[in-house]
C-alpha cells in the first residue's frame, strides 16, 4: 500500500513517542495545524511545513518527496520535487518524479518534456541522466512523439556508448535512433551517423559501418574531425572486406582533409600490405611509429607484426616485441582496448610460429582478457580455440599457471553473465 504524507507523519510521531505539543515545540508549527494535518482535515499541507515536521521526526528526505509526489498535481511543485530528487542522486525517485511530471494534467506534455531534457542536460551524474532519458523515451515511444523520442535516444546513446563492457547491446539499442533520425537537427543527425558508424566498425560490422558513415558524409559539407574519423572507419572497413579499390578512393578523400594525421600513412601501409607490397608497407609503418603518440602506436605495431609474420622476419618480430614499452599500456577507450586485444593475438601467433610456446600462451590469454572487457564473446571463444589448437598440434599440456588464468577468466565471465 502507498502511504500518504499524513499517515507517514503520524506513524513517525508515534514511533518517536512524542506528543503534538512536543512536536509543535520542535518544529515551530502550531499544534492546531499539526492536528489538522494528521486528521486529514488539511488535504494538501504545504511542502515546507511537511519538511519541517519530517526533519524533526528524522524522516528520510527521499521518503517525504516520494509521499508528496503521490498527493500533488501542481506543475511547479512537481518540477521542484524533480529537482530535489535529482539533488539526492536517487535514481528510482528521479524516475517517479519524472513520470509524475509527464502525466500531470496541469502541465502541457511538451513543456514537461522540455523540462526533462533541460534537467538531464544540466546534471553531470550519468546514472541520473539515464534515468531521466529512460522515462522520456518510454513516454514518447508509447505516445508517438518522434521529435522528443529522437532527442532522448540520441542523448542516451551518447552516454551509454562509453560503457564498453556492453558494447554490442548498446549498439543495438542505439540503432533504434535510425527510425527517428530525420527529426534531429542536421548536425545532430550527422554526428549520430558518424558515432554509430565508428561503433559498428569496432564491432566488426564493416558494411554497417560503411553505410552509416557514408550517410553522414553525404550530408556533411564541411571538413571536420568527426568526418575525418568516419573516413578512417570506412577505409578500414573496405580493407577488411578486401575491397581495395573503394578503400583507396576513400583514403584519398581522407588524405585531402586538413584533419588528416599520421593515420593517412597507416592506412596507406595497410593498403600496400593487402597488395603484398611489403617493403613499402614496412617503410610507412615505421614512419607512422615515429609520428604517432604512444597511445596510438599499438595498432600500428600490430599491423607491422602481421607483415613480419607474413614475410618470415623473426628477427624483426623479436625486435618489435622487445620495444613494447614504447607503445604500451592501453587506456580504457574501447577502440584502443580492441587494438590491444588484436595486438596480443597477433603477437601470440608470431610467438607460436617461433616455438615460444609459454610466451605465446601469455599473449593469447592477455588478448582474451581484453576481448572479455569488450564483451566480445566470439573473439574470446576464437582465442580459446587457438590456444587449444596449438597445444594439440605441439602435444604440449597447459601449465598450472595458465590453467589458473583461464579458470579466473571463465569465473569472471560467469559472474558477469
Amino acid at each position: 500500500m502507498v502511504e500518504d504524507v499524513r499517515e507517514m507523519l503520524l506513524r513517525y510521531r508515534l514511533q518517536e513517542n512524542i506528543t503534538l505539543s512536543e512536536l509543535a515545540e520542535r518544529t515551530g508549527v502550531s499544534k492546531s495545524v499539526l492536528s489538522r494535518i494528521e486528521s486529514g482535515e488539511t488535504k494538501r499541507p504545504g511542502f515546507a511545513t511537511c519538511k519541517k515536521i519530517s526533519q524533526a521526526l528524522q524522516i528520510p528526505y527521499a521518503s517525504l518527496i516520494s509521499a508528496y509526489l503521490d498527493m500533488t498535481e501542481q506543475a511547479e511543485m512537481l518540477k521542484f520535487l524533480l529537482e530535489e530528487a535529482v539533488s539526492l542522486n536517487n535514481r528510482s525517485l528521479v524516475r517517479k518524479a519524472a513520470q509524475k511530471l509527464l502525466e500531470t494534467p496541469k502541465l502541457d506534455p511538451f513543456l514537461a518534456l522540455d523540462t526533462l531534457l533541460h534537467v538531464a542536460k544540466e546534471k553531470e551524474e550519468a546514472e541520473i541522466k539515464l534515468a531521466l532519458y529512460d522515462v522520456l523515451i518510454d513516454y514518447t515511444r508509447r505516445r508517438g512523439i518522434p521529435y522528443y523520442l529522437a532527442k532522448g535516444l540520441l542523448e542516451r546513446y551518447e552516454i551509454e556508448r562509453d560503457h564498453f563492457t556492453q558494447f554490442e547491446e548498446i549498439y543495438r539499442r542505439g540503432k533504434e535512433l535510425l527510425h527517428y533520425i530525420e527529426y534531429l537537427h542536421p548536425m545532430e543527425r550527422i554526428t549520430a551517423y558518424y558515432r554509430l558508424g565508428v561503433h559498428a566498425y569496432i564491432l566488426d560490422y564493416y558494411q554497417e559501418c560503411i553505410d552509416l558513415c557514408s550517410k553522414g558524409i553525404r550530408e556533411d559539407q564541411t571538413d571536420n574531425k568527426h568526418k575525418a574519423s568516419a573516413l578512417i572507419a570506412i577505409v578500414n572497413a573496405y580493407l577488411r572486406l578486401d575491397d581495395l579499390i573503394l578503400a583507396e578512393l576513400y583514403l584519398k578523400k581522407y588524405e585531402k582533409s586538413k584533419y588528416a594525421d599520421y593515420r593517412k600513412h597507416h592506412l596507406r601501409a595497410l593498403l600496400y600490405a593487402k597488395k603484398r607490397e611489403y617493403d613499402e608497407a614496412i617503410r610507412l609503418y615505421k614512419e607512422c611509429l615515429n609520428e604517432a603518440k604512444q597511445d596510438a602506436r599499438i595498432s600500428i605495431v600490430s599491423d607491422l607484426l602481421e607483415v613480419y609474420l607474413e614475410t618470415g622476419r623473426n628477427d624483426l618480430i623479436n625486435e618489435l616485441i622487445d620495444s613494447e614499452d614504447h607503445y604500451l599500456p592501453v587506456d580504457c577507450h574501447p577502440h584502443r582496448i580492441k587494438n590491444a586485444a588484436i595486438y596480443y593475438q597477433r603477437k601470440s601467433m608470431c610467438q607460436f610460429s617461433m616455438g615460444q610456446i609459454d610466451e605465446a600462451n601469455d599473449s593469447l590469454l592477455k588478448s582474451i582478457e581484453y576481448y572479455r572487457q569488450l564483451g566480445d564473446s566470439e573473439k574470446v571463444i576464437e582465442c580459446f580455440g587457438l590456444l587449444v589448437k596449438h597445444h594439440r598440434l605441439s602435444s604440449r599440456k597447459l601449465s598450472n599457471k595458465h590453467m589458473e588464468i583461464i579458470e579466473k577468466i571463465c569465473y569472471i565471465n560467469e559472474i558477469m553473465a
